[in-house]
């Protein structure tokens, strides 16, 4: 038996390239992408948080103004609606009582005064709910 040896001079058959180096490049670029966007996140989030604080101490600062406010306008109306100090007893006894305006009727466009709260009716419970004691028949 005789083997024959003979060169290849052929070039082997190309198969597809490789595609790694590509996609280690493309994910790359993602998680860098995706790394800037997560800083840019909290950058945001940090600056809504100082605003967000900013908005909660002007608020404080309006409601103590305003409260001083309502306070000053109180003390300035006590002022007003309180008589003069007379320093003669005679000129007092003799003076005519002050007339006390009435306030005028209230219509229902005026809103009720705040100092006074009203209870509001609550309806009966119809006797079948009672009957359902799987509902919650509790009035808040």
């Amino acid at each position: 038996m005789t083997v024959i040896y003979t060169g290849r001079t052929e070039n082997p058959p190309k198969g597809r390239p490789s595609l790694l180096p590509l996609l280690v490049v493309l994910f790359i670029a993602s998680y860098t992408i995706l790394t800037m966007l997560v800083v840019e996140q909290g950058r945001t989030i940090e600056a809504q948080r100082g605003l967000l604080r900013d908005m909660f101490k002007d608020s404080t600062q309006l409601a103590d103004l305003k409260g001083k406010l309502a306070r000053e306008n109180e003390q300035q109306a006590a002022a007003k609606s309180a008589p003069p100090a007379h320093n003669n007893p005679a000129e007092h006894a003799t003076a005519p009582a002050p007339a006390v305006p009435k306030a005028p009727a209230r219509t229902e466009s005026q809103p009720k005064p705040k100092g006074r709260h009203t209870m509001k009716n609550v309806p009966a419970t119809p006797a079948e709910d009672l009957e359902d004691v799987r509902r919650s028949t509790r009035v808040i």
